[in-house]
């Protein structure tokens, strides 16, 4: 299952967590982002954890972004840029 660690850096809280790819093994075709509770077949207890498990994740996105309103998790830091090759360099590996 997918857990989140929790180290305070100085007075830095990093949170880390885990891509979690979880299905039922029963009802492999539930979802629970598009079926939520109500799509959960004969009170399944796996279809239930699944389905705490996205509500839990869509919650601490909710309380981040309501703590940091600038925090945008789809970004990713930018590459460091390498400088271009000199051409000086170059001529000493043959073609």
């Amino acid at each position: 299952m997918a857990s989140i660690d929790r180290v305070a850096v100085g007075t830095r809280l990093k949170v880390r967590s885990r891509k979690f790819e979880g299905r039922c093994a029963r009802h492999k075709r539930y979802n629970p982002a598009v079926d939520g509770r109500a799509g959960i077949a004969g009170a399944c207890a796996r279809c239930h954890l699944l389905c705490d498990i996205w509500e839990s994740a869509i919650e601490l996105n909710q309380l981040i972004r309501r703590f940091d309103p600038n925090h945008d998790d789809g970004k990713r830091p930018p590459e460091p840029r390498q400088a271009p090759a000199d051409p000086r360099q170059m001529s000493l590996i043959g073609e």
